[in-house]
């Protein structure tokens, strides 16, 4: 039987797909269930004076806190503390002012509906990209098993990173209290309702002048806010944004970050008292340990509400630092705390290099890398350009108004992340990767949404109270909000990159060998040409998504005889071979006369002439 061939036994075919299945719809369940209880959790802290998608991201916060603390502190299961977190949450609906209100599910239940077409086409995501299966999954699947986080004393974990930041992970575990195997999908859906939950807040910051509007936005504006975070948002990449990586994390906390530093500098410089700090407190608390580059932007972002508010003289200073210190104080605590956890944990991390290994040599080449990634992302950084070009002519003509604070917010956190990066280049990165500027576009869009609220509330005061509008304001209302219904299905291929070749492939031998294989073997994968991609995808694939199969794996990247040999010596009675002279993957058992075939998998020829991406390494396919 070919790998891709489909009969009544063979599985589903080597391009699954689109629409969902029985079990794909749990999986958005779950997750719809994930985004309730963090708006409860958040309206329960913080009260009802902020949107409910804000109110969302600050329960999302108290999480955090929570199971870090938690998990650092106390060497006991985090399911109890996270069980006590959804206990507590539901209770907030018991009380009448913590209850979400009518304008709360009516802000909910819009965007849900204007993106159920992508819900629906993502639902049946499965696990993809490099990092992915190197740490995102396996440290996902190790919170699962164990309810633990991962140190030297416990049960080995399979991760690259068993020490990076867990935030994310924290709500795909949360969602593991009801579907065991929630995680391998759950690290897109999650990404997905963050960025519904960013679409939401663009939609309520058009509608209103500060974060504490309790009106629903409308319709069109609701679906305009989706479009803001996804299509017309040029730093949003579905391979990225909707992949297990924290770059949503980052970017919506970001986001909703900004706006409340804003908004707290209005208060200010109209004298008022600050009311944004709670929620601020904790979506920073969320923001820092979302990533290791989660510090960086956090200081980034308290500098540029400094700077913005220091430039603004209504504003008092004193207050605003004291402000800007306070908000920040919850956040660097947790850092503090999981600094700690990774100390002395005894599990690997990305570390800084030492002192003398600082690539100083390398920074003309840098800057060099950075310059031709600016020129091949003209869109982006072109929109950066703009937006530092429109702050000077609006502050003479209109002075500080919402628009021209959050213009001046992102210039200050643009310049101050970047610097961050540099000093991560020169510090923090090996020296090729350093010249490389490597992933430099990916982490300039975590102020991608900011970008995209800076530059949709210049449109908005330009467009405002315009003839045009008054004339077909009622007609592009009505095509946005077809346009929001319809872009996912003409995106389905984009938005599925999971369905990519090679990546098909992969899935399809993982789905023929599992029944060859039980709990405890010993399997060698032995993978010719492989750069370490396919195995990370393979074992994933084997040992994190259900049916699960506890193994022992050996990993090689040849397939001779000496290898075999070598399978055989350590003790490993099956060997998988990805590649053999046929075309094929085929599964060796090993005994007393020497190694035999017990299956052969043909790769399909229809295959190749599919488009490949470099995700994955191609001569261990046959390719």
């Amino acid at each position: 039987m070919q790998i891709g061939a489909t009969n009544q036994d063979s599985g589903p075919p080597v391009i699954a797909p689109y629409l969902p299945q029985l079990r794909d719809l749990a999986g958005l369940a779950v997750t719809w269930g994930l985004g309730l209880v963090l708006a409860f959790a958040g309206t329960g802290i913080a009260g009802r004076r902020f949107g409910v998608e804000c109110r969302m991201l600050a329960g999302w916060g108290a999480l955090c806190i929570l199971l870090t603390l938690w998990g650092v502190l106390v060497p006991a299961s985090l399911r109890w503390p996270a069980a006590a977190f959804v206990v507590g949450a539901a209770a907030t609906q018991l009380i009448p002012q913590t209850r979400l209100q009518r304008s709360d599910w009516q802000a909910l239940g819009r965007i849900l509906a204007l993106t159920l077409p992508l819900w629906l086409i993502m639902a049946p995501i499965r696990p993809s990209q490099p990092d992915t299966f190197a740490y995102l999954l396996p440290n996902a699947v190790y919170l699962v098993d164990y309810a633990r986080l991962p140190t030297s004393s416990l049960p080995p974990s399979e991760s690259f990173l068993p020490a990076s930041p867990y935030s994310g992970l924290f709500l795909t575990f949360l969602g593991s209290l009801v579907d065991h195997d929630y995680p391998p999908s759950g690290l897109s859906l999650v990404n997905v309702l963050l960025q519904l939950t960013a679409g939401l807040g663009l939609a309520r910051a058009l509608a209103s002048p500060s974060a504490q509007s309790q009106a629903a936005p409308s319709w069109p504006l609701t679906a305009f806010g989706f479009l803001l975070a996804t299509l017309l948002n040029p730093g949003f990449v579905p391979r990225i944004d909707f992949s297990g990586y924290a770059e949503p994390a980052l970017a919506v906390t970001a986001l909703f970050a900004a706006w409340l530093f804003v908004g707290a500098q209005r208060e200010l410089a109209a004298g008022k008292r600050d009311t944004q700090i709670l929620p601020l407190c904790l979506i920073l608390a969320a923001m820092v340990n979302a990533k290791q580059s989660g510090i960086g932007l956090v200081a980034a972002l308290a500098g540029a509400a400094i700077a913005a508010g220091w430039a603004e003289r209504a504003v008092p200073r004193p207050a605003l630092i004291r402000m800007t210190m306070l908000a920040i104080v919850p956040a660097l605590l947790l850092y503090g705390v999981w600094r700690y956890y990774a100390a002395h944990a005894g599990v690997a991390e990305l570390t800084p290099l030492p002192w003398a290994d600082w690539n100083w040599s390398t920074l003309p080449a840098t800057l060099w890398s950075i310059a031709k990634i600016v020129a091949e992302k003209p869109v982006y950084f072109g929109c950066v350009i703009l937006a530092f070009v429109s702050l000077p002519p609006l502050l003479r003509r209109h002075g500080w108004t919402l628009t021209t604070r959050v213009l001046a917010f992102h210039a200050a956190a643009f310049v101050l992340y970047n610097l961050y990066l540099m000093a991560a280049y020169i510090a923090h990165f090996p020296g090729e990767m350093s010249a490389e500027a490597h992933s430099f576009f990916r982490y300039n869009t975590h102020l991608a949404l900011v970008l995209v609220l800076s530059l949709a509330l210049v449109v908005r005061d330009l467009v405002a109270g315009s003839e045009i509008l008054r004339r077909f304001g009622s007609l592009a209302s009505a095509a946005i909000v077809a346009l929001a219904l319809l872009v996912p299905v003409g995106f389905a291929y984009r938005l599925r990159f999971d369905l990519v070749m090679p990546q098909p492939l992969v899935w399809e031998l993982a789905g023929k060998l599992k029944p060859y294989l039980k709990d405890g073997d010993r399997l060698a994968l032995l993978l010719p040409g492989d750069n370490g991609s396919l195995d990370d995808m393979l074992s994933g694939a084997l040992t994190d998504i259900a049916p699960r199969r506890r193994l022992d794996l050996l990993h090689r990247q040849t397939a001779d005889d000496a290898m075999l040999a070598e399978a055989a010596r350590l003790g490993y009675p099956l060997a998988l071979i990805s590649c053999t002279g046929d075309n094929a993957a085929a599964l060796l058992e090993g005994g007393p006369e020497g190694w035999h075939r017990l299956a052969t998998w043909p790769y399909p020829p229809e295959a190749r002439s599919q488009r490949w991406q470099h995700i994955l390494a191609w001569p261990p396919l046959c390719r």
